[in-house]
């Protein structure tokens, strides 16, 4: 599996994993939750190296209204996906 495909299974996973918690959290704001999990579920569908910016700048945005989506912000993760793209 290439580092691409393994970072976006697990980032997707991690997203329905906090997607439930924030709405246990913050019932009132479901459709807001749900709205920003979908957009971020579609950049990470049509991921490729190339849009890793823009997705991870659409995570930060995301974090602004909810801080809990700072963790899927992992700076290591990416650099490692950076480097292996390079090498190949």
């Amino acid at each position: 599996m290439s580092e691409l495909r393994r970072f976006r299974t697990k980032q997707l996973a991690l997203l329905l994993e906090l997607k439930k918690e924030l709405i246990l959290k913050y019932p009132g704001r479901r459709e807001r939750i749900e709205y920003i999990v979908d957009l971020l579920a579609m950049k990470l569908h049509n991921l490729r190296i190339y849009t890793l910016s823009d997705y991870v700048f659409t995570l930060y945005l995301a974090s602004k209204e909810f801080a809990e989506f700072e963790r899927l912000i992992d700076t290591e993760e990416i650099e490692k996906l950076l480097e292996s793209e390079d090498e190949e």
